[in-house]
């Protein structure tokens, strides 16, 4: 009776050291997935999109949540945009066995900062995917380039970014080592409005008169198609330019514009073809500021650059349902301070070095919302 008596103390003794080793443990593993949780989540705040907190509350609570796989755990996420933090509280139960300790409400929190952002300037939106092949190449060593498809680089082809991702797969040469099964990115500019002010009878279907001398275009509707032959040029003034038909740039042909957007309608394209010669700068100021080129969503044309003497475009291209294709010889973009492409598909064959600079302080061009730079890499706290 003396040594029954005697066990039961040891017993609990025994069973609440159990207890509190299982409840220490639980403990650790859960400040272990609020960490690792707000690490990712802060790494999702350094991309530039418009739904980043969206996306970074979701990738912070999926990491913590692998990362601990126990039913007895919830997360929640609190982001401070001003301060650039990313919060998990992390809370789970744990329920005594023995009745030593008693049920216990365990909590750990993590605070992770954003301290340096990767400009987002190449956005793949729907399902044309990024292709590369020949001796084709992307130079964007400053910025991300993210498909929400997949990346295809081949033959000698490659692409150098800051950060390349996609949703879908990475295949072929790229630096640094491209990384599959990312988040889509929304379109940032789902809910613009690129409808011209006046309508044009598309039924008319008139053929491009070429044009033989200078030409200084006021902004506007342009309902006929401008196809530019010889040593032609074509100026385009301040403002905002809507190409109901189209724009050719043949031969030698110059195209220049300061504080332009060039939006196209439903069936036209842009050609910068043969060796034409193209300096453009997106617009300063108004509704389209920071945009240089844009489409009707209705668009699914592919617009080409064909020439090796188009040196600047400067601003973001926008072209949410349509291809751009780039087929030059030689570096495409290289005088442009800063410019971002978001379109359904980028195609480049041959052997065209499209430049994608990132000097977006001192260009006189804004950049627009939910692209380009944020100032923001993490830092646990």
């Amino acid at each position: 009776m003396i040594f029954a008596l005697a066990a039961v103390p040891l017993l609990l003794a025994v069973g609440g050291a159990l207890e509190y080793g299982d409840m220490s443990g639980l403990k650790n593993r859960l400040q272990q997935a609020a960490d690792a949780g707000a690490l990712a989540g802060a790494g999702r705040l350094s991309l530039a999109s418009t739904n980043g907190d969206e996306d970074a509350r979701r990738v912070a609570i999926r990491t913590a949540t692998d990362n601990l796989a126990d039913d007895r755990a919830t997360f929640t996420v609190a982001i401070d945009r001003a301060d650039g933090t990313l919060t998990v509280n992390a809370q789970a139960e744990h329920h005594g066995i023995t009745g030593v300790l008693g049920d216990k409400v365990l909590k750990a929190s993590a605070v992770a900062e954003a301290l340096q952002k990767t400009p987002l300037c190449v956005l793949q939106v729907d399902t044309g995917g990024i292709t590369l092949n020949q001796t084709a190449q992307i130079k964007a060593p400053g910025c991300m380039i993210h498909a929400n498809d997949k990346i295809a680089v081949t033959q000698s082809a490659m692409i150098t970014g800051k950060l390349i991702q996609a949703s879908g797969t990475v295949t072929g040469a790229t630096n640094p080592t491209g990384n599959g099964g990312a988040l889509p990115i929304p379109d940032p500019f789902a809910g613009m409005n690129l409808n011209p002010s006046k309508l044009c009878d598309l039924s008319l279907n008139i053929a491009a008169t070429p044009l033989l001398a200078d030409t200084a275009v006021q902004p506007g509707v342009h309902c006929l198609p401008i196809l530019a032959v010889g040593s032609t040029k074509v100026k385009l003034m301040p403002g905002d330019h809507y190409f109901i038909g189209g724009l050719i740039m043949t031969q030698n042909s110059i195209l220049q514009g300061d504080d332009v957007a060039l939006i196209f309608g439903p069936l036209q394209i842009f050609h910068f073809a043969d060796k034409a010669n193209v300096k453009l700068t997106a617009r300063k100021t108004g509704p389209f500021a920071g945009f240089l080129i844009a489409t009707t969503r209705a668009n699914t044309n592919v617009f080409k650059i064909s020439s090796s003497n188009v040196s600047q475009l400067l601003g973001t291209i926008y072209i949410p349902n349509a291809t751009l294709q780039v087929t030059s010889q030689g570096s495409v973009n290289q005088d442009s301070d800063w410019s971002i492409v978001v379109a359904k598909k980028l195609e480049l064959k041959n052997s065209p070095v499209l430049v994608i600079n990132t000097r977006y302080s001192g260009s006189g061009v804004p950049v627009p919302e939910g692209v380009g730079p944020r100032n923001t890499t993490v830092l646990k706290q």
